[in-house]
């Protein structure tokens, strides 16, 4: 068997067994439930932050892509119209 696996197997185990501890404490003092709700929610807004980063990446990307849509298509319109007023002899 491989020792390495070996060795992870129960560090995966000590670590499950440490949570189970921390959890039974965190039911039985209230100061230790609070540090427990705190940190849950640190996680949580941690995470909310991240989402909310990521879809701002995203929705900022997108935009630039419309935005340069939105030119391009400006644009090729601003030249047909010159044109069409070139060849009637307009300004």
């Amino acid at each position: 068997m491989n020792h390495r696996l070996l060795l992870q197997s129960v560090a995966f185990v000590v670590e499950g067994l440490l949570l189970v501890l921390v959890f039974s404490a965190a039911l039985h003092f209230e100061i230790a439930r609070l540090l427990f709700a705190i940190g849950v929610a640190a996680l949580c807004l941690i995470a909310e932050v991240f989402v909310v980063v990521k879809a701002a990446r995203r929705l900022w990307k997108w935009s630039g892509r419309l935005a340069d849509v939105i030119v391009r298509y400006g644009s090729v319109k601003v030249i047909r119209a010159a044109t069409a007023a070139g060849n009637r002899g307009e300004a």
